[in-house]
């Protein structure tokens, strides 16, 4: 399984080209506006971008409007230029430079990486999903570090909510200001760490419930096996059985993006020492599974940030985990079963409750 590598920049981080303009890290954006001379932040986005998600107190000026805006901007006060992914903010930069605008930078990853890292509370993508194949939708819970999905057709308006929080309110109006039907509600394992929000969410859409055929969940719900699929408008949410974190655990797959609950985090896996997880299990889904789908699909894990021991990204690719993830690049399957049973912190002492609250609903 271990591949050697260099060091690899992860796949949605964009590094700035030699001799390019001033870049300016999410982290330090947000020190800056804190701070007592926050500069001024320039959106260069089209209308319809801006619709979508923008920073509070900004200014916007579309870069095809820009020279024509010159006199309005200042020149003695840092101006910081965004846009959703970072590239056209450097175009915008790079102009206001020539024309004598010297304390100039781009957001580095643009909104994008700042919603990722800075405020998860910032849509990273198309709410309303129209003109797109498939809304893939990322629903951060920071006081946990947990990740609930949404996918939907946004043509016939149906969508798929996999692993919800407790706190279903978002949720609910996320569906009700994006006109959205809630076919399906898909918990990918039984979780212990947090409290799940399926039955508050059925109770609220009439959704069904979908768990592992595996599961021993006492409420009403719907199994899924191996092979079976989920379908939401002329979509499909593909289901692979990936037991090893917990026996139950699901995968769930649309298009090129794998929905990977706990058994692949990035940088590492789910633990296998609790519960009825299995290291022998756990490499077996890794190994005949996950590590052989293309290396360009898109990882979405259930966790993300300091409170699980990862980083703060939201996003990986298979290739990028399969050549860097500590827990895959173990040599030999013998290794990751060490890897998986020696060294984790004790169980938590809320592990029993919070798992007998969720399988009974």
């Amino acid at each position: 399984m271990a591949i050697e590598s260099g060091t690899l920049p992860h796949p949605f981080f964009r590094p700035p080209r030699d001799g390019s303009v001033d870049l300016i890290a999410p982290r330090e954006l947000r020190r800056l506006l804190d701070g007592p001379s926050p500069p001024y932040l320039l959106d260069v986005r089209s209308e319809a971008e801006r619709r979508l998600a923008a920073l509070p107190d900004d200014h916007h000026v579309p870069l095809h409007a820009l020279p024509g805006a010159l006199g309005s901007l200042p020149r003695d006060r840092p101006i910081v230029a965004y846009d959703h992914l970072g590239f056209l903010a450097r175009r915008a930069v790079a102009f206001l430079q020539e024309r004598g605008f010297p304390l100039t930078a781009a957001l580095e990853g643009g909104l994008d990486e700042f919603s990722r890292l800075v405020d998860p509370s910032l849509p990273r993508y198309d709410l309303d999903g129209r003109g797109v194949d498939v809304v893939r939708r990322q629903m951060p819970r920071p006081d946990t570090g947990c990740l609930a999905y949404f996918v939907g057709d946004p043509n016939e308006r149906a969508g798929i909510l996999i692993d919800p929080g407790h706190d279903v309110a978002p949720y609910l109006a996320f569906l009700r200001d994006g006109d959205w039907h809630l076919t399906a509600i898909v918990e990918t394992h039984t979780h212990a760490d947090h409290l799940a929000g399926h039955a508050a969410l059925h109770a609220a859409t009439d959704a069904p419930i979908y768990v592992s055929r595996l599961s021993p969940a006492a409420y009403p719900h719907r199994r899924l096996s191996e092979g079976e699929a989920l379908d939401f408008g002329g979509e499909e949410l593909a289901v692979l059985e990936t037991p090893g974190h917990t026996r139950d655990h699901l995968t769930l797959r649309v298009r090129d993006t794998v929905f990977t609950g706990d058994t692949l985090l990035l940088g590492s896996c789910g633990r296998t020492d609790l519960g009825d997880g299995s290291p022998d299990l756990l490499w077996e889904s890794l190994t005949d599974k996950l590590l052989k789908l293309p290396s360009a699909t898109e990882v979405y894990p259930a966790h993300y940030g300091a409170r699980h021991a990862l980083g703060d990204r939201y996003v990986s690719s298979i290739g990028f985990e399969r050549a860097t993830n500590e827990a895959l690049r173990q040599p030999n399957r013998a290794a990751f079963l060490e890897y998986m049973t020696e060294g984790w912190p004790p169980k938590p002492a809320d592990f029993d409750r919070i798992v007998r609250s969720n399988l009974e609903g």
